[in-house]
């Protein structure tokens, strides 16, 4: 008995059943043809190719085998070779036994589609509706969402390593594209300099030397390249030469390259010092005790009882971005493809209550998590004069302070976080008896929300203390071992490309890695194929208990 695939291949069914039987991470690729009926088609990235021309290989094959690549931690070359050796890749993908597959260097020119005009999350909405036909995602359900860093793949750099290997990179590329015109322009000093790795340490030998003659190489190549050769201009490492250049050199009253300090010129802030001329789109950012460069991988799942927790989105962001700044996108992403939850758990670091409000009415989705708790001089001594010691009256305008006394001025002072303050007069303070533990200025001012802030933000605070509220929340800590899954089972944690979009690729097709892993268990098991009537010359053989080839046998006849 054979299966036929969807593309017109034909697989015996012996060697599936043996496949799945000696290789128990192929049943997950299996499972995509035998559940999922291929996660995609080739009409699914029509309009990635252009009409014309020599056909291509199957985009549907192509990105099958990306996801497989992730889910088995493999390389360019090993997945090719899995392809053209494994039965279970060729089931997965719909391939000829015969097929030889195809070459390695095919995979980085379908991930560089990927990253073009969103294509990577338009592969992870194809594979979700796929999940999604087969029930395992609840229309407006719960879902879940944290972030972890993940390195660049780069080398860390000191500054003068970084001005260093940006200078090299640049003459490696003019190299590249025109080396007649370094003639005369490199010379021996130069060739010493930037003729290798720059690996100078922290504390490289005579560093002012370094940096001086570092500045003045810099600036005479870049205004070599402006003055004679224009069309070299805007190439890739020039730019970021020149970028690197202004971020960590001024030019003093001489028209001197001077090196930026921290108190003199300054240093640009971390959002966007470049830190690799290999990678401009890396940046450093520090939370806690990590520090490290790279970016942000935001994950987003379901986290219904019952049901697998599948990736809904993973969401790439430069490293000092906040997480506040990243929920808007996560949110957009979810409606647009329909899988908006109605409670969304996230912790204290995506939460505000300007953005809780933002996203109840945008998406009528409820943020859950803690509101930070006031950081002021008196919360912080425990005393009893502390904000919620005042009270409001928002009709008149007026707050009032526990001794009795109202405050005379209310303003909302323009600004992009919304707030209003209420100052108390000079000699409102000046003779109450409590004024120490009140305020160490003449005269208390209070600053708070907006009414319909201030409300939420109440009301969220006393919610938090509760029992209940605090075991709801306790579904949030959950999507750690998510995180765990896939920096430690996919080795996330380390950038495998160069550039934030391929980054993002990569964090793409390992969600969608890691669904399949989740939902494979909660898949039915492949259904047995009824053998087949024996014929009736068969059934008289049987009956004469007259012998007949094995393959000829019914497993259920008594006989064979």
């Amino acid at each position: 008995m054979c299966v036929r695939s969807r593309t017109g291949c034909v697989v015996p069914e012996l060697t599936v059943r043996v496949a799945r039987a000696c290789n128990p991470q192929g049943t997950t690729a299996m499972a995509i043809r035998d559940h999922l009926n291929g996660l995609w088609s080739d009409e699914d990235f029509e309009e990635w190719y252009p009409r014309d021309g020599k056909p291509g290989l199957s985009p549907a094959q192509l990105a099958t085998v990306s996801v497989l690549q992730f889910l088995l931690e493999l390389s360019d070359r090993q997945a090719a070779e899995s392809v053209r050796n494994r039965i279970d890749f060729k089931y997965a993908m719909g391939m000829e036994l015969e097929d030889p597959g195809f070459h390695h260097s095919v995979l980085t020119d379908f991930r560089a589609r990927l990253t073009e005009e969103g294509r990577a999350d338009k592969l992870l909405d194809l594979a979700l509706e796929k999940i999604r036909a087969v029930g395992l995602i609840r229309e407006r359900g719960r879902q879940r969402t944290d972030s972890t860093h993940g390195l660049a793949a780069v080398r860390d750099l000191t500054r003068l390593e970084l001005v260093t290997e940006a200078m090299r990179a640049a003459l490696e590329e003019l190299a590249r594209r025109a080396p007649h015109e370094l003639v005369g322009l490199v010379t021996e000093d130069w060739a010493k300099r930037y003729g290798r790795a720059a690996r100078l340490g922290k504390n490289p030998s005579k560093p002012k030397t370094r940096i001086k003659e570092t500045g003045e190489d810099v600036r005479l190549l870049l205004r070599y390249v402006h003055r004679y050769l224009p069309a070299l201009h805007n190439g890739e490492q020039v730019q970021a030469l020149r970028q690197i250049f202004v971020q960590n050199y001024v030019l003093d009253a001489q028209d001197r390259p001077k090196w930026r300090e921290p108190e003199d010129a300054g240093l640009p802030p971390s959002a966007v010092a470049i830190v690799s001329p290999y990678d401009i789109s890396a940046r450093y950012a520090r939370r806690g005790e990590t520090r490290w460069k790279g970016f942000l991988a935001h994950v987003t799942e379901t986290c219904d009882p019952d049901t697998p927790s599948v990736i809904t989105d993973v969401t790439t962001t430069k490293a000092p971005v906040h997480d506040t700044k990243a929920l808007p996108g996560i949110m957009g992403n979810l409606d647009d493809r329909n899988l908006l939850s109605k409670e969304h758990f996230v912790d204290g670091g995506y939460l505000s209550v300007a953005l809780k409000q933002q996203v109840a009415r945008d998406h009528g989705v409820g943020l859950v998590g803690p509101i930070r708790a006031r950081s002021t001089r008196q919360s912080r001594k425990g005393t009893v004069f502390h904000r919620e010691a005042f009270s409001i009256d928002w009709d008149k305008k007026t707050v009032t302070c526990p001794q009795g006394k109202v405050t005379s001025r209310w303003a909302a002072p323009p600004s992009l976080a919304p707030y209003i303050t209420a100052s108390f007069t000079v000699a409102d303070c000046r003779d109450c008896p409590v004024k120490s533990s009140c305020t160490r200025t003449d005269a208390r001012t209070l600053s708070f929300l907006p009414r319909d802030l201030f409300e939420i933000q109440s009301e969220a605070r006393t919610e938090q203390q509760t029992q209940e509220w605090r075991s709801r929340y306790s579904l949030r800590a959950a999507i750690e071992s998510t995180i765990s899954e896939f920096v430690n089972g996919h080795g996330m944690r380390q950038c495998r490309y160069r550039s934030e979009n391929k980054a993002h690729v990569q964090h793409v097709l390992t969600a969608i890695a890691v669904n399949l892993e989740r939902i494979d268990v909660h898949l039915p098991p492949t259904p047995v194929r009824q053998p087949r009537t024996p014929t009736a010359l068969q059934g008289f053989l049987d009956q004469q208990r007259i012998h007949r080839p094995r393959s000829w046998r019914v497993a259920t006849h008594p006989a064979g």
